[in-house]
């Protein structure tokens, strides 16, 4: 019997550009042994005993070098087959706010990074699922209401070392 794993997350950055919104997509390295090349939203392992929105909060850290002040857990995940595992996997999808004049700082994963409407951003993208979680940023958070409302989370500050603490 499969069993469900959750060893990844995904976040779908996105800024608002007057009424215009952009979603932002980096491209992977060339040199990467998997998926060379490929665009994608911010995408990483979560590190063992890691929370969700920690993982995902972290994995923005370092591949863009922001830190978004506004952050939504969607009601839609990712579910695929791993036959490998004989698994089902499960990856939380978060989309987070952006300043729109703020700088993105790649890390060396990535080689490239563009802003896009989600038309433009949904046909770079690989993955089907990935085209789904920008429907779903739209759809659950874009709109607005009540359960835009309800998906608002906010990611935990790291914690301060003793030695850091100001009085």
């Amino acid at each position: 019997m499969p069993v469900l794993i959750s060893t990844h997350v995904e976040v779908y950055l996105f800024r608002r550009r007057g009424r215009k919104v952009e979603f932002l997509l980096l491209q992977r390295s060339p040199t990467r042994r998997t998926l060379p090349s490929v665009w994608q939203p911010v995408t990483g392992k979560r590190l063992p005993r890691e929370r969700m929105l920690a993982a995902a909060a972290r994995e923005v850290r370092e591949e863009t070098g922001l830190e978004p002040p506004r952050w939504w857990g969607l009601e839609t995940m990712t579910l695929y087959p791993d036959h490998e595992r004989d698994a089902i996997m499960a990856v939380p999808l978060f989309a987070a706010e952006v300043d729109p004049r703020s700088a993105v700082r790649l890390s060396r994963e990535h080689v490239a990074l563009a802003w896009l409407g989600a038309r433009e951003a949904a046909r770079r993208v690989l993955w089907d699922a990935q085209r789904r979680g920008l429907e779903a940023v739209e759809r659950e958070v874009l709109r607005g209401g009540p359960l835009a409302a309800a998906l608002e989370v906010m990611p935990a500050r790291p914690r301060r070392s003793p030695r850091s603490k100001t009085r």
